[in-house]
């Protein structure tokens, strides 16, 4: 009997989120998912699917007032499962690898998730569900105070509720029209928002350690270390930054540092941005949040080791980061991914120039890098998109969320190759 040969383990979950995004594009274009009056073409159901699933944010319509209740419940839905569903996904699949399957499987889905080969796949369901569900309480019931004042209990609650849940999976969406800009002035709608994207960015492994470590009085992982360090300098750098470069006060810049990294949420707009503040904000989403988190973009780990190794290379010196030498492997696939990525965004905006050229090049690379770092932040041209475009944005979502890492495994799995001589290649 023909031994049945299985997909990689990428491969399946990359299946796992088409399979939801076509499911939700259906359900988004049923009348029953926009308000009266309003309909939306299926091109634009994929988009929005797509979007929530990826935990993105962008929206070629104005959901608040195209979307329905059911509507956007099933978009609440799609974000949620994106954001939680990838990593518990991921966590099925360690249990059933601990039952079965091989060992390159094994150790290329721990890599993917972050997560410890020793660390129990019980224990970490069970706090991935507890600590989303905890955390996203809390956001509810403190939004829920200052949306009482504008609407009903119901409405508030509903709002409440649909925010906090788009922040923690660094979604974006919001009910407003207008995002975060009419409570610019409101702290605890502010510090809310960006607390639930910091805390839902450095990703539920860090957040588990964070906890047993603290308890058992440890040291803190290598990984844990550099995660926590690049997040606060990329937040401590960009709040300054964005404060002198821009009219933001305080807050705000502190807002707009956090919701760079992969979250979408905007308290000023994105239009009127300096020259300036335009470069930092695409670096600051090109590098996004951190692995196995429910943000995305090339990681924070990734720039850190590209950055030290580089740097090292210059001094002829081994990459090290707290007193700890990182891995040739982790550099090179640190160098494979942050490469990859220029190469798709290269590709992408050559394409864009050509079906959206008159949007302005700006504007384009702008929502290029924010769709594939899955972070919704736009210069207002979403909705002016061609078919073509949107196309384009809507594959630059669902790779940036999970085709790199298809990309990783199908080119890395382990065939026998042919050995050739080495042959130098001068480089400078």
């Amino acid at each position: 009997m023909k031994k049945q040969r299985r997909l990689p383990v990428e491969i399946n979950l990359a299946l796992g989120f088409l399979v939801m995004i076509l499911a939700g594009a259906v359900l988004l274009y049923l009348p029953v998912s926009h308000q009266e009056g309003k309909s939306l073409p299926f091109i634009d159901a994929l988009f929005l699917a797509t979007s929530g699933v990826c935990v993105t944010g962008l929206t070629p319509v104005d959901i608040s007032i195209t979307l329905s209740t059911f509507g956007s419940t099933v978009l609440m839905i799609l974000f949620q499962v994106g954001g939680l569903g990838y990593a518990v996904i991921a966590a099925l699949l360690l249990g059933l690898i601990h039952k079965g399957g091989s060992l390159t499987e094994h150790h290329m889905l721990f890599d993917t998730f972050g997560a410890d080969n020793d660390m129990k796949f019980n224990t970490l369901l069970r706090f991935i569900l507890a600590s989303t569900f905890i955390i996203e309480l809390i956001g509810t019931v403190l939004l829920f105070i200052p949306f009482s004042q504008n609407y009903s209990v119901p409405r508030a609650l509903y709002i409440a509720l649909f925010t906090s849940l788009a922040a923690f999976n660094n979604a974006g969406f919001d009910l407003f029209s207008t995002s975060l800009l009419g409570y610019n002035d409101s702290p605890l709608v502010l510090f809310t928002v960006a607390a639930l994207i910091i805390i839902g960015g450095i990703g539920y492994v860090l957040m588990m350690e964070l906890l047993v470590r603290i308890r058992q009085k440890r040291r803190l992982s290598l990984h844990s270390k550099i995660v926590l360090s690049t997040t606060a300098a990329l937040l401590v750098g960009g709040t300054l930054l964005f404060y002198l470069v821009t009219d933001m006060d305080m807050k705000n810049a502190f807002f707009q540092a956090t919701t760079t990294r992969t979250a979408g949420f905007f308290s000023y707009d994105q239009a009127a941005l300096t020259p300036p503040a335009i470069v930092l904000t695409i670096l600051l989403m090109f590098i996004g949040a951190s692995p196995g988190s429910t943000g995305g973009g090339i990681k924070t780990t990734t720039f850190f080791v590209a950055v030290k190794s580089a740097f090292s290379l210059l001094r002829n010196k081994d990459a090290t980061a707290f007193r700890r030498k990182i891995s040739g492997e982790t550099i090179q696939k640190s160098f494979n991914f942050f490469s990859m990525a220029l190469v798709l965004l290269v590709i992408s905006l050559f394409l864009l120039c050509i079906t959206d050229g008159e949007l302005g090049i700006v504007e384009l690379l702008y929502e290029e890098v924010s769709a594939f770092a899955t972070v919704g932040l736009t210069m207002g041209i979403t909705s002016k998109l061609s078919a073509a475009g949107k196309i384009i944005i809507t594959l630059l979502m669902y790779f940036g969320r999970v085709g790199l890492l298809t990309l990783i495994a199908i080119f890395s799995s382990r065939r026998t190759r042919v050995s050739y001589i080495e042959g130098k290649v001068v480089i400078g």
